[in-house]
């Protein structure tokens, strides 16, 4: 008995193990996944810029308050408004690449057919003229009807004889970024009697597409979209070699490739500050304010730069050990602030309206620098601020 109930345990272990090993190799050679393709390389550069009237409504804002903000973190409130940045595209060196705008909006594209496209989608009107003419309701026994599975739209019955075409044309214009198969595989039928005498009705009527244009008869949308391209190309669409984007208008952007490159160019704008700072401190910088940095080479923009006490500043004692106050080493990590002045000035009998005018004197000189959380600061031997 007990020699059975060995090999049993000893069967056990072994059937066990041998599962174990079975489920390792499975999860080792399980095949990955393919890899996305890559999005395809246009011809052309995509630049941000800063907004001319949004840097004017932060400047005047930075003069007005006084007080030094880092760049960064008005970087970082800047790169996140569609309404401060624009995006310049234009064709890259070396190419011959235009760009191509719609006539009617201004809407940029990469090529001269996503325009005509856009024509057909947007502005039909402008491009299309139906005309429909009474014929006789198709004959048959028709039980079912078809529809797309993806906008549910009746489409014929599948014993139609012009079903294929039918779903072939309707694949091509509203789904052809779906493949064909899994299309296919979407249509379902149905036997709603409505559904099938409102396409009896809709079969008894033959509509006629003309281009609105030059009131030509076509046949199709691609026989339409040709016809717009050679013949009335240069009213409906106009190439150029550059164009200025607003940022609120790139995720609504029709063309998906231009606006694939506007999101890449703001993505790295976001990750990499670096040219963005650059822009930020120009444009500031060129409007009065003033750049400096602290001793870990933080930038600030403040209305006036810090300097030293010169011999013609006729400081009053208590501005005098204001300034020593702020430039001497921070306590406890902290530096001095309009209320800890206050409160420190307090007990010699000071008001706090003139312990404030001495702070606000001080700072429209540059002799000291207040901070956006309110921490005082000056140039000295415990000063946080960089000297030049």
């Amino acid at each position: 008995m007990r020699r059975f109930w060995l090999e049993s345990r000893a069967s056990c272990a072994e059937s066990w193990r041998g599962f174990l090993e079975a489920t390792a190799k499975d999860i080792t050679t399980k095949p990955e996944p393919p890899n996305k393709q890559p999005a395809p390389t246009l011809p052309f550069l995509c630049t941000v810029a800063l907004e001319g009237h949004v840097v004017d409504r932060l400047a005047a804002r930075l003069k007005n308050d006084g007080r030094a903000h880092a760049l960064f973190d008005l970087w970082r409130n800047l790169v996140n408004q569609a309404s401060a940045l624009s995006f310049t595209l234009r064709a890259a060196p070396g190419t011959k690449a235009v760009l191509h705008t719609c006539l009617e909006c201004g809407e940029p594209f990469s090529n001269a057919d996503l325009v005509f496209r856009h024509y057909r989608r947007v502005h039909t009107d402008k491009v299309l003229k139906r005309v429909e003419k009474a014929t006789d309701p198709p004959k048959g026994a028709f039980q079912f009807i078809a529809k797309c599975g993806l906008c549910k739209t009746p489409l014929c019955p599948p014993n139609y004889h012009e079903f294929t075409a039918r779903l072939l044309a309707h694949h091509r214009e509203r789904h052809d970024r779906v493949p064909l198969e899994e299309f296919r595989a979407k249509v379902a039928n149905t036997s709603n009697p409505e559904e099938m005498e409102a396409w009896k009705r809709a079969a008894s009527i033959v509509e006629e597409w003309h281009c609105a244009q030059c009131d030509q008869l076509v046949a199709d949308e691609r026989e339409l979209l040709e016809h717009l391209k050679t013949q009335h190309g240069e009213r409906l669409e106009k190439p150029v070699t550059e164009i200025t984007l607003p940022a609120s208008k790139v995720h609504n952007l029709d063309c998906r490739d231009l606006r694939r490159l506007c999101n890449q160019v703001w993505d790295k704008e976001k990750k990499n500050p670096g040219h963005f700072l650059a822009l930020l401190r120009q444009a500031l910088n060129q409007r009065g304010l003033q750049i400096f940095r602290d001793i870990l080479g933080h930038q600030y923009a403040c209305r006036c730069r810090p300097r030293h006490v010169g011999p013609r500043d006729q400081l009053t004692p208590r501005q005098q050990e204001m300034l020593a106050l702020a430039s001497a080493p921070a306590r406890r990590g902290h530096k001095p602030n309009r209320h800890t002045l206050r409160d420190h000035f307090a007990a010699q009998g000071a008001s706090e309206q003139e312990v404030y005018a001495d702070v606000d004197a001080l700072v429209k000189q540059g002799l000291l620098v207040e901070f956006e959380n309110g921490q005082l600061d000056a140039l000295g031997p415990g000063s946080h601020i960089e000297s030049k």
